[in-house]
């Protein structure tokens, strides 16, 4: 027999029954070896075992910080027993949940745009408020939720809602039993034929020759190992590439920092466009500026704003350094380069040309559900003759076949094409349509050939939020993508069924 069945039965033998903690102590053996020895002995019915079943609560990584530093509402409450607050004056993420919350629960009511406690209000501003009590008392003693679950169902239910708190059932043994035939078998030490540890003095000495050896049982539970795991962003990412390049698409790359000519300027976007302002674009000083390009492109694009847009064209605008908003800045570079070669009898294209970037943009943005200040972005062109809005849907169709979902487009304006369309998907998560992307041909002002010579076909997609619109994701709000969590990572298993 395996010395470790060995070693239980001979602990059992003096006491006939013994708790797993005061088994692993008498035996002198491990946790996870004791345990191994248990379910080897229970197949031989030489132990009985007793189980339980308990309920724990594990917070979340959002649900510790609440717990050390308070719930949204508690703090607006402190607040409040100050003085009055606007709803104006309320900014940021946690201070709008804090509202929300607080309203919800009748902490609070609203009125001409004022803030006030309710009775309920002050009792919560004193004596704190319920659900963050239950956090705190949960953070200090993670098997305290039985307890909970009996004195405080609600304010659980809601912890659990708002995704502070995670529920983990776990089963323990609670007593272990020798039978008869375990203790006879302790007695004769004869608990299973064949040796169960082949040592090294056993193969020195040749000792092992002749000697029959107990089975391996690779069914017996042992203690989860979690391995590493690609980031479901990461993958999702992936899976937009594998998309673009089973459809004939080259990637592309191009600078996350670079001139707002390239950014704006030769995309057709006016200088006084109000998505240009500090409020939407970060921009950045202390950097050389930039060379715009060939002088006769800047020249070309400048007499487009002026023709376009009726307005005088600064060349230092377009020299400003900015963090790109959008990776269809590395769409102009392209089409600059491709259209400078066309006509060149050296160098050899073949129409049509697919191209695309995936990377990360940046836009002054408030952060909700769906909009996040740092995302990714994909951008795609087709550059070709003859080419339509037909083609432009057929290929985004195609494109977005993966996704598993239903796929619209509306019509909508963009500077830079014409006609433009939006795309949405259908997310049933959010039982709501999500805009994933704008769309359209691009304008003569941008390309410098007349549509009946030459076509682009171009669009840009959002990337993190396609994780909403992917059915079995499961993903409400793109900022859980962002969180470092592990228990989050290594909880959603959905996620393999989602995600290639």
């Amino acid at each position: 027999m395996h010395r470790y069945e060995k070693a239980v039965l001979e602990a059992l033998r003096k006491g006939g029954a013994a708790s797993l903690e005061k088994l692993t102590e008498s035996s002198g053996i491990g946790r996870d070896e004791a345990l191994w020895a248990i379910e080897s002995l229970s197949k031989e019915r030489m132990v009985e075992t007793t189980r339980s079943e308990s309920s724990e609560a594990a917070l979340t990584e959002e649900g510790r910080r609440y717990a050390a530093e308070g719930l949204p509402e508690s703090k607006l409450l402190k607040r409040l027993r100050e003085s009055t607050v606007k709803v104006s004056a309320l900014r940021g993420q946690e201070e709008q949940i804090g509202l929300q919350w607080a309203k919800k629960n009748g902490l609070i009511r609203i009125t001409e745009g004022n803030i006030m406690l309710t009775e309920k209000g002050v009792t919560d501003a004193e004596e704190g408020v319920p659900a963050g009590n239950v956090l705190v008392q949960l953070s200090g003693d993670p098997g305290s939720y039985g307890v909970a679950s009996k004195s405080s169902p609600e304010e659980l239910s809601e912890l659990t809602k708002r995704n502070l708190i995670q529920v983990r059932k776990r089963a323990r043994i609670t007593e272990v039993r020798l039978t008869q035939k375990g203790m006879d078998a302790a007695l004769t030490e004869k608990a299973g034929e064949g040796v169960g540890a082949l040592t090294k003095s056993m193969i020195a000495s040749g000792e092992w020759k002749g000697k029959k050896f107990k089975q391996y049982d690779v069914g017996v539970p042992v203690t989860p190992r979690v391995g590493g795991r690609l980031h479901p962003l990461y993958r999702m990412m992936e899976n937009i590439r594998r998309s673009y390049v089973s459809n004939g698409f080259i990637e592309v790359n191009g600078p996350v920092i670079d001139s707002a000519f390239w950014v704006f300027d030769a995309l057709f976007q006016p200088q006084d466009h109000p998505a240009r302002d500090a409020q939407d674009t970060f921009y950045l000083s202390g950097i050389d500026e930039a060379e715009l390009g060939e002088k006769e492109y800047v020249r070309q694009i400048k007499n487009a704003h002026t023709r376009g847009w009726h307005y005088r064209w600064s060349t230092e605008t377009a020299k400003e350094m900015v963090l790109r908003t959008h990776t269809t800045n590395v769409s102009a570079h392209y089409i600059f380069d491709i259209f400078s070669k066309i006509g060149d009898e050296s160098v050899n294209l073949e129409l049509p040309l697919k191209f695309f970037s995936l990377g990360r943009v940046f836009r002054n943005e408030n952060i909700d559900y769906r909009h996040l200040a740092d995302f990714y972005q994909t951008d795609g062109i087709v550059i070709g003759k003859d080419l339509t809005l037909a083609n432009l849907f057929d290929t985004l169709l195609k494109l977005y076949a993966w996704l598993g979902t239903e796929i619209r487009f509306k019509p909508s304006y963009f500077p830079f094409v014409e006609p433009g369309v939006e795309v949405y998907a259908y997310s049933s998560e959010l039982k709501e349509w999500i805009e994933i992307g704008g769309a359209g041909l691009l304008r003569r002002e941008i390309t410098g050939f007349k549509r009946k010579t030459m076509n682009v076909l171009a669009w840009g997609g959002f990337g993190d939020r396609l994780m909403q619109v992917k059915p079995g994701c499961g993903i409400r709000s793109i900022t859980e993508l962002y969180g470092n969590s592990l228990e989050w990572t290594r909880g959603r298993g959905g996620m393999t069924q989602c995600l290639l």
